[in-house]
């Protein structure tokens, strides 16, 4: 059995996985938390702490991010990288400002989870009311809670483009977008692809950011081909 390892988003848990997990053949799925990290540093030696390598990694959003940050620092740890929702790029100016304007509202204010209109946008519209997926967006930012929220936001928040960096990567990575996502753009994601020699593009129609919860039967397979599952 090969093990994959699978790092998850801001203010998401296990639970994210729950309809990919259990459909890998021949492989054992292992959860990497990154929610107690304070900075990409941490996260990377939580990275080094868990995997055997080298590793098969897959990584969504902020996990996607971490697991392309961690690759071109370590590649010898890295035996392939599957890319779900995620680009190499750092956060402009407004995204920062945002941050550091929720961040301060969070401190002085307690915190009523998720609202679902925040929800929506993580979502194709055709998922909106789509109560399964809704309620597991819902249960792991409640038992993740304010503190790690604002952590995760600190932390995260000193992100710079590592494209130029990936670009050197000579390994085989498996990027996975969505057309609908409104909060990575595909069009990007193709063409940091087109930029790394072993990788393959991939774009699902209908489908927002939340791409486990959305396509997980598409992305089970993907997964398996690319893998040799």
């Amino acid at each position: 059995m090969t093990n994959v390892y699978f790092i998850s988003g801001t203010m998401c848990t296990e639970d994210l996985w729950q309809f990919i997990f259990p459909y890998l053949k021949n492989s054992t799925p292992i959860h990497i938390d990154i929610t107690s990290a304070s900075s990409f540093e941490e996260i990377n030696n939580i990275i080094l702490k868990t995997i055997e390598s080298p590793a098969i990694i897959v990584g969504f959003s902020l996990g996607g991010f971490s697991a392309m940050n961690f690759a071109y620092q370590y590649p010898e740890n890295v035996e392939k990288l599957i890319i779900v929702a995620a680009n190499s790029k750092g956060l402009d100016s407004h995204e920062i400002n945002l941050r550091k304007s929720t961040i301060k509202f969070l401190e002085k204010h307690s915190y009523k989870g998720i609202s679902q209109a925040r929800v929506q946008q993580f979502l194709h519209p055709n998922n909106h009311h789509n109560q399964e997926i809704v309620s597991i967006i819902k249960k792991m930012d409640a038992s993740l809670g304010k503190n790690v929220l604002i952590k995760q936001l600190k932390a995260t928040s000193k992100r710079i483009d590592i494209t130029q960096h990936l670009s050197n990567l000579n390994k085989p990575i498996l990027f996975v977008s969505a057309e609908n996502d409104s909060l990575v753009n595909p069009l990007e994601v193709k063409q940091l692809s087109n930029k790394i020699p072993k990788s393959t593009y991939v774009n699902l129609k209908q489908c927002g950011h939340m791409i486990p919860l959305e396509k997980p039967k598409e992305l089970v397979y993907l997964l398996s081909s690319f893998l040799n599952l």
